[in-house]
């Protein structure tokens, strides 16, 4: 009875410790993704700004494309600022339970805006 209550007790013990070492885990993974957003988030917005004021520089007072029908290089790095702006919120809303998981969804999000970028650099041209 008394190997029973030992092993029922250490069994407990081990799992609530694993739990907690699971949480935080998540939770370290989470803050990890929250700063890795807001340093992308500061080149979304730097992005954002070239734009409006090349729009302002060319009188331009409507460009936003929500989908497709992009024909002007300026309408393609609107989207594309969007589109990065977007993923970057469901960047911001993840939560994940692995390194490979969280550093696989910042490199994809890492291209997007490596992506927007170039568009960016093209519409200045």
């Amino acid at each position: 009875m008394r190997i029973l209550v030992l092993s029922l007790l250490t069994l407990i013990f081990f799992s609530s410790a694993a739990y907690v070492n699971a949480a935080t885990q998540t939770d370290s993974l989470y803050q990890i993704n929250q700063k890795v957003c807001d340093r992308f988030e500061v080149d979304v917005l730097k992005l954002a700004a070239i734009m409006e004021e090349l729009r302002r520089r060319k009188g331009i007072t409507e460009t936003r494309v929500a989908f497709g029908g992009v024909d002007t290089k300026i309408e393609s790095a609107d989207y594309q600022v969007t589109y990065v702006a977007e993923a970057l919120a469901f960047q911001r809303a993840q939560k994940y339970s692995s390194q490979a998981q969280l550093r696989s969804s910042l490199g994809v999000l890492k291209n997007k805006i490596l992506r927007a970028k170039s568009e960016v650099g093209k519409a200045l041209k």
